[in-house]
């Protein structure tokens, strides 16, 4: 027979809307399985009592779907924290059931409330069984010496914490659930596809997760993100990669998941057998690409910052040449008249042009005043007496930012960059 309600205060098991950390690791399908353990028949009626608005509390929604549970939206009424809102409206609802489902004669109290004594003698005086649920260093004592039974929930393991407090970081349920279970890690580069192995393995598992892959699409931002919390220094492109895409693609051969594209720049990660509007199948690489080749270091070198856009090794050189033949010219000049400058002087085509000029600013070759101004509002000086001293700098510039990127450049593959 249905004969059992369970009544949830959110409130009193987070300690309060400020209390992220138990935010993070509160699990009500836990909960749920141990009132489970007791001889309580089955379940009529379950609500959960909270301010359902706030973002902080979506990382529940999975647990309310899955156990049905009611959400209940409670609303502070007037100025301050409204703490006995839900208290009240949940004391309410056990005495309006235990009116009007007659049939219902166990309440679970999901609370370590003191204010909840009243409630179960009153609930009592109505011939009903009054259940408690609670954390033992929360819980009143009166309240428990009052319940007929108490069901003790189990407080978060040592180190849970320090993960609640990473997984509030988050906003998205699918990360924080993530972070909840796993802990950052410094992972060798071998290592690394072992563990995003794991991780599409987790998305599979996780219902919002799933429910996305079988459906709209997992937005690659979620996967990015979880990647680089459990991967410390993620570099897809020391892996062989120059592009993250490209990455996934390689990661995703022989899995159940496939990578879905809508022009232009719209990735998503899918279920194999799912489709969605607009989207088309993106094939994945079955081989590593090989980084160290000119093309790859060229693109690598026009990527983020600083950012090197070079045109052909003929105009870097002729440019760098007239730069310093004519030093006492660029001085104190904005940008723009640099550019227009020098195509006055040139037949090269602008874009050309405004590459090698701001390879040049970027490799240190100019000095940029004030410093703090953005580029647009800075004046720049040339620095160099000959072509050669600007050449080597840039050609130092270029090396050093490969090597961050890469951790080691292929000498003879760089040498075909800027073969001056």
């Amino acid at each position: 027979m249905f004969n059992t309600a369970i009544l949830y205060d959110i409130e009193n098991l987070i300690g309060g809307y400020g209390n992220t950390d138990m935010i993070s690791v509160l699990s009500l399908k836990d909960i749920h399985n141990e009132i489970l353990k007791k001889e309580i028949g089955k379940i009529a009626i379950q609500r959960a009592y909270a301010n359902w608005s706030d973002s902080r509390l979506s990382i529940l929604r999975g647990d309310i779907v899955e156990l049905g549970i009611e959400p209940i939206q409670m609303f502070g009424f007037g100025r301050g924290p409204q703490k006995n809102a839900s208290d009240i409206q949940l004391a309410i609802d056990a005495i309006d059931i235990a009116f009007t489902k007659q049939a219902v004669d166990i309440f679970v109290i999901v609370s370590g409330d003191g204010g909840f004594s009243a409630l179960a003698k009153k609930l009592h005086e109505y011939g009903k069984m009054v259940i408690g649920c609670a954390f033992k260093r929360t819980t009143n004592r009166v309240f428990k010496a009052v319940c007929d039974d108490f069901i003790w929930i189990e407080e978060p393991k040592e180190g849970e914490g320090n993960l609640a407090k990473v997984a509030g970081e988050f906003t998205d349920p699918i990360i924080i659930d993530y972070a909840k279970r796993f802990k950052p890690l410094e992972t060798k580069a071998e290592e690394v596809f072992k563990q995003t192995s794991q991780i599409l393995n987790f998305l599979i598992a996780n219902k919002n997760a799933s429910y996305s892959l079988t459906n709209s699409g997992l937005n690659i931002s979620v996967f990015s993100q979880i990647l680089s919390y459990r991967i410390k220094d993620f570099n897809y492109i020391a892996l062989g990669f120059t592009k993250f895409v490209d990455f996934i693609r390689y990661v995703l051969r022989g899995s159940q998941i496939k990578l879905i594209h809508n022009p232009p720049s719209e990735y998503r990660l899918l279920f194999h057998d799912s489709t969605v509007v607009g989207f088309e199948d993106v094939e994945p690489l079955t081989d590593l690409i090989e980084i160290h080749s000119p093309e790859n270091y060229q693109f690598l070198l026009s990527r983020g910052f600083p950012m090197f856009r070079l045109p052909s090794s003929e105009i870097v050189f002729n440019l760098a040449h007239h730069l310093s033949e004519n030093k006492a010219q660029y001085q104190n000049l904005p940008l723009g008249d640099i550019i227009d400058d020098l195509g006055a002087e040139y037949d090269y085509a602008q874009s050309d042009i405004k590459g090698c000029v701001l390879s040049l600013v970027s490799a240190g070759c100019f000095i940029r005043e004030p410093a703090e101004a953005k580029l647009s509002e800075q004046k720049l000086s040339f620095i160099h007496q000959s072509s050669r001293q600007t050449i080597n700098m840039l050609q130092e510039a270029m090396y050093r930012k490969l090597n961050e990127l890469l951790g080691n450049v292929n000498d003879e593959v760089f040498d075909q960059i800027l073969n001056l």
